[in-house]
């Protein structure tokens, strides 16, 4: 019997026995002790060690992913072209970066984190092609849900090293923006899992600690990312109960947007001022706009081809040093990703960054569109989620970062890598 994205009732999809995939209920595989470093990795790499008495802690441990990613292509060596081959867009980041070494203000430092991007997006791969989709979302929660109560835990008992003088929530990260960013992420992972059935009471604990530490964070730019990041999951929940339910609530939304644009029509100017008031920004988000002023002027500089992959912070020869006298911050990206990109590789980076970018999304929807559980779902709210943060902070493009590990393991592998497939289940692997 052929799959039919409805149920027999035709008011959910379903599965049948012969057309399983990897996140489906009645087949998520056990974790076992090969996700425990992976769950490491999630605890303790966005962790600056000097927070918690452990100076160079996030050094080692991505030092300890690197070495896996390398360890994985000299013994997946028959898969090496079939890996590289499903992500053939992604690998143009860290070439691109490499490269950049050619014309660099920095060309030493332009490699070396260059061949740690490369590295980055390989760990990325293999934790796709040894854990799977749903053994990944739920090694982030776990990684996450034990960071987050460590988090709680040195809150209460040294609150002066994890609180601003706002009041703002920092847990065990160095700024309450990766605390919220992480939360947002932890969100998104608990939602899918509880849909799914997995572990409820734990997924729903883990749900409203990542909520409460999101909030204590005063994160604007979290808050937002995870607002926008679960908004598809709503719409996938009503298309799942039937036509008749989705057809009601498209109606909805229609109905809600038209009033909407009534309502900035007339009073646009007043609810902008408001909302950024809400949020606790001002017109600058917070100085950003000011940051972006000093990267648009790089870049008309250097519009072609940059000045290389991250040279911009580590080199005398640009304004790096004033911005951070302006900003009073000892910044190293610009809080956008599309700013980043044209600044370090001109109107050639921001086409690979935009073009990789699409690409994966639609790769993404038009996977889900062929295995649409709750689990399926969740790389449509990762990327739903990147669309807020590629704007206001730096999460992908980046050596060394969870959201560029995880934007790399979004797609299972394809074509030949049917064979990857059989080291996770046993048979052979969906197509993307």
């Amino acid at each position: 019997m052929a799959w039919s994205p409805f149920g027999p009732s035709g008011v959910g999809p379903r599965w049948n026995g012969a057309a399983r995939d990897e996140g489906a209920t009645d087949a998520m595989p056990k974790l076992g002790v090969a996700a425990i470093p992976w769950i490491a990795l999630f605890v303790f790499a966005p962790v600056i060690g000097e927070q918690i008495k452990l100076p160079g802690l996030e050094r080692l441990i991505w030092a300890c992913a690197d070495l896996a990613a390398l360890v994985f292509l000299v013994l997946r060596r028959d898969l090496a072209a079939t890996l590289f081959g499903s992500r053939l867009l992604l690998l143009t980041w860290p070439l691109l970066a490499i490269v950049s070494a050619l014309w660099s203000l920095t060309p030493g430092l332009s490699a070396y984190y260059g061949l740690q991007l490369l590295a980055t997006i390989v760990a990325g791969i293999a934790l796709r092609t040894t854990m799977g989709l749903s053994r990944i979302i739920r090694i982030v929660f776990l990684g996450l849900l034990f960071a987050q109560i460590l988090s709680a835990i040195l809150t209460v008992v040294a609150p002066s090293l994890t609180r601003g003088m706002n009041g703002d929530w920092a847990g065990i990260y160095s700024h309450k923006n990766v605390l919220g960013s992480m939360a947002s992420l932890q969100i998104l992972c608990a939602a899918c899992l509880f849909l799914q059935g997995w572990n409820r009471l734990l997924t729903a604990v883990g749900f409203g600690l990542a909520l409460a530490l999101l909030v204590a964070t005063h994160s604007a730019t979290a808050l937002v990312a995870a607002m926008v990041g679960l908004a598809p999951l709503a719409a996938i929940f009503a298309w799942r109960q039937g036509k008749h339910v989705t057809g009601f609530c498209l109606g909805l939304v229609i109905a809600l947007a038209g009033i909407g644009i009534v309502v900035l029509a007339a009073r646009g100017a007043d609810i902008s001022a408001s909302l950024l008031s809400d949020l606790g920004k001002d017109r600058t988000l917070t100085g950003r706009t000011i940051l972006w002023q000093f990267g648009l002027d790089q870049f008309w500089r250097e519009p072609l081809i940059g000045v290389g992959y991250r040279a911009y912070w580590d080199s005398p020869l640009t304004t790096a040093a004033y911005l951070h006298f302006v900003t009073k911050q000892k910044l190293w990206f610009f809080h956008n990703n599309f700013i980043d990109a044209i600044v370090a590789f001109g109107i050639v980076g921001l086409i690979v960054f935009t073009v990789t970018f699409l690409d994966m999304g639609r790769r993404v929807i038009a996977h889900f569109a062929r295995s649409s559980g709750y689990v399926e779902a969740w790389p449509i709210l990762f990327m739903s989620q990147l669309c807020v943060l590629i704007c206001l902070e730096c999460p992908l493009f980046i050596n060394h970062g969870l959201h560029q590990l995880l934007f790399a393991a979004l797609l299972p592998v394809m074509g030949s890598g049917n064979v990857a497939g059989r080291m996770i289940h046993g048979r052979a692997a969906f197509r993307a």
